[in-house]
């Protein structure tokens, strides 16, 4: 089975992403924060015959070529599809993103709902407006905060310490939060990425209305042991919506794997 690594342009820089499948409908696969387009790889025993699958690697992920401190905007993203429909010669598409990558999607679907076949998303970033996640990148206290915390991470520790402590704040975030703080490497990763794509925030109200309206199927795949993503917010995010459908599996977060990759395509 053929499996074809390419690039597109994205304004200045440039985007990797692998190509399987030779079918006559296109399917756009985003991956989630530290992982990259090989995380679809399984889908390719399913769903070659009928899709071709675009799977990409995103800013500081994989082979993708992109600078420090520059931004993938929403601009960007949608003469991404563009150019990608094009090549094609699409009218429709379906996308599927996993954990940051289901905000990706969700950004294209709402900006672009005309050309939305399908929508996949597997323990979806986006779902609700993460509030820490805006604070940290869209407002100018919050990034100084973050900066700070990012260049002197031993002022923090005690704190986060303090909040796990006192149950403010969970096991699984706690994780997350010390593990990109003790390592350069991983906190100017975390600044990076979080920062490139702060453009790419979907309005879940919004999109709710733009689904309403255009009829798209969505699907959504969720850990019912998910501490990061509850499934919660999927429930809460499809109700009243009769084109949405939450799937519950026996998984974390780390829902999309070899296992169940049958069930999701």
């Amino acid at each position: 089975m053929s499996d074809t690594s390419l690039f597109i342009s994205v304004g200045k820089q440039q985007l990797h992403y692998r190509q399987w499948g030779s079918g006559k409908r296109l399917l756009l696969a985003f991956h989630g924060y530290g992982n990259d387009a090989l995380i679809f790889a399984p889908f390719k025993e399913y769903l070659a015959a009928e899709y071709t699958i675009l799977s990409f690697d995103l800013p500081h992920h994989g082979d993708s070529k992109w600078p420090d401190n520059t931004l993938l905007t929403q601009s960007d993203l949608i003469s991404l599809v563009e150019a990608i429909k094009e090549k094609h010669k699409a009218t429709k598409l379906s996308l599927v993103g996993y954990s940051m990558g289901g905000r990706i999607c969700m950004a294209i679907a709402q900006h672009m709902p005309q050309y939305m076949d399908k929508v996949v998303l597997i323990a979806a970033d986006g779902l609700t407006t993460n509030s820490v996640y805006y604070f940290c990148t869209r407002t100018w206290i919050g990034k100084k905060i973050f900066m700070n915390m990012l260049r002197k991470p031993a002022r923090y520790l005690g704190l986060i310490d303090l909040l796990k402590r006192i149950k403010i704040l969970d096991p699984t975030r706690y994780r997350f939060v010390t593990h990109h703080l003790k390592s350069a490497e991983n906190r100017n990763f975390l600044l990076q990425v979080w920062s490139c794509t702060s453009d790419l925030v979907p309005e879940p109200r919004r999109l709710r209305e733009v689904i309403r309206q255009y009829r798209i199927q969505v699907f959504i795949f969720m850990g019912a042991h998910d501490r990061i993503m509850p499934v919660s917010l999927a429930k809460r995010f499809g109700k009243g919506l009769d084109t949405v459908q939450v799937f519950i599996l026996d998984k974390g977060h780390r829902v999309f794997d070899d296992e169940n990759a049958r069930r999701i395509a």
